[in-house]
């Protein structure tokens, strides 16, 4: 079965859990997911369907998920991801995944408008930052995980303190990319920008396919991302460099820009909505 297959046949088979084996599970499911970034996704999945099959056949005979795996379903995981090898490949992913995927978020908006000096340089740094990060949060994840779940706070609390932290790791990156200079910089003018965007773009197509368990997550990033592209691009084309750079044409440029993040917001929303759903 593909990746996406597994999946789908995890989420039916929990349905036939009970509320205790079902709370067992969902804990062991995260733990699992969050930190096998270094794991293959296929094994990692074949493995949650094999212990969930493994529970309902010993909940048929009575046996709750606690007595079959382990009192704690974190440390049931984290025995069962261990016989598993790091799988190396997925560990490039995540760098380029990263790396680039900051690049593709932050840079392509930002030369979108023509005329504008680029620092590249503080952009580069600020990716490093992030896979430098990335890479130790992915260390790290597994004993955060355990430890933040063992800790009784309120769910709305856990949810603020999660975006404290997440918007702490990301900052230091937006804070580089606005306010360090270097001298790694250009103006990506007319056909130099045209060419650079569509550059970006063919990578980006690549990474959209190499990512596919990601794509129904990614997608309103790549709609974002396109749409900025195609205004960067538009904007720069001959018959469009007059009209830019007189008043009324940087007034619409501003609406289309602000026209990319509304649709950016509904896509997502779409999105989070519809995965909300087909987890019910």
């Amino acid at each position: 079965m593909t990746i996406n297959e597994l999946i789908e046949r995890n989420n039916e088979l929990r349905a036939g859990l009970n509320e205790e084996n079902q709370k067992f599970y969902d804990d062991f499911l995260i733990y699992a997911r969050t930190t096998s970034w270094l794991k293959d996704e296929q094994a990692v999945e074949e493995l949650l369907l094999n212990s969930l099959q493994d529970i309902l056949k010993a909940q048929k005979n009575g046996q709750s998920a606690a007595d079959y795996l382990g009192k704690n379903p974190q440390t049931a995981a984290a025995a069962l991801l261990k016989k598993l090898p790091i799988h190396w490949e997925s560990f490039a992913k995540l760098l380029f995944y990263v790396f680039f995927g900051y690049l593709a978020i932050a840079f392509i908006p930002a030369i979108s408008v023509p005329g504008k000096v680029v620092d590249l340089g503080a952009y580069l740094l600020a990716g490093l930052y992030l896979t430098l990060a990335a890479c130790l949060t992915t260390w790290l994840m597994g004993t955060a995980v355990t430890l933040f779940q063992s800790i009784r706070l309120p769910k709305w609390l856990k949810t603020v303190i999660t975006c404290v932290v997440g918007l702490a790791l990301i900052f230091p990156a937006f804070a580089i990319s606005l306010w360090l200079k270097t001298a790694v910089r250009f103006s990506f003018d007319g056909w130099v920008g045209i060419a650079t965007i569509v550059v970006m773009l063919i990578i980006l197509a690549i990474y959209q396919k190499i990512a596919k368990a990601n794509q129904f997550i990614n997608r309103p990033i790549y709609y974002y991302i396109i749409f900025q592209a195609l205004v960067g691009i538009g904007t720069r084309l001959p018959f469009m460099e007059g009209l830019t750079s007189t008043k009324n044409g940087k007034l619409v440029l501003a609406a289309l820009l602000v026209l990319g993040l509304i649709i950016f917001w509904l896509v997502s929303w779409r999105m989070l909505k519809k995965l909300k759903n087909d987890d019910k």
